[in-house]
């Protein structure tokens, strides 16, 4: 009787205690908008987006949709190195890398940052 009373708070605990528990739809969606410089675009499995924030940090975004406002970019990328731009993601589930990663959504040209 006690095994089996063990056994049964063990594994309540671990349901309970598993942040996929409580992790909700709406959390596991996750979005934002990155600003900063045009870097360059990379060809892995999927083609990156990157650029580099104010501190000179880089960051990569997942390309999974054609869009117009990609286009230069892709084709001209050093004309447009070192542009400004704000990019719009989403977190989203990535086979390949068995993992969530930023995926591009939108690409904004904007007005060159003030240093």
């Amino acid at each position: 009787m006690n095994f089996s009373r063990a056994l049964l708070v063990a594994l309540v605990c671990s349901v309970l205690l598993h942040p996929a528990a409580w992790a909700s739809e709406k959390e596991s969606a996750a979005s934002g908008v990155a600003e900063g410089t045009f870097y360059k675009v990379e060809q892995g499995d999927h083609l990156h987006f990157l650029i580099k924030d104010k501190h000179g940090k880089q960051q990569s975004f997942i390309v999974l949709q054609d869009s117009k406002a990609l286009e230069s970019y892709l084709h001209n990328p050093s004309a447009l190195q070192g542009r400004s731009v704000r990019v719009h993601w989403r977190m989203e589930m990535i086979p390949e890398a068995g993992e969530k990663m930023k995926t591009l959504t939108k690409v904004e040209k904007r007005k060159p940052l003030d240093h």
